[in-house]
């Protein structure tokens, strides 16, 4: 399956958005966890809240508002 590019914008003309800001977050997110993320918690308060959520449905990673630390398990 071709990948299949998220956002209309190339990486290198997204700038320092909250898009830019929260794909990175889950990506980090993603790259420290050891093994295969099956659920993603996001922080209540998370200021990037719903775009993490945006993205994570956009890689099919399950998600849970808590009211602990956003991380991925």
């Amino acid at each position: 399956m071709a990948d299949v590019p998220i956002l209309d914008k190339g990486i290198d003309d997204w700038g320092e958005d909250e898009q830019e800001k929260a794909y990175d977050k889950l990506q980090s997110l993603k790259q420290d966890f050891e093994g295969v993320p099956t659920k993603l918690y996001i922080n209540e308060d998370e200021e990037l809240q719903s775009y993490i959520m945006w993205f994570a449905r956009m890689e099919s990673l399950p998600y849970e508002i808590t009211d602990g630390e956003t991380r991925i398990c």
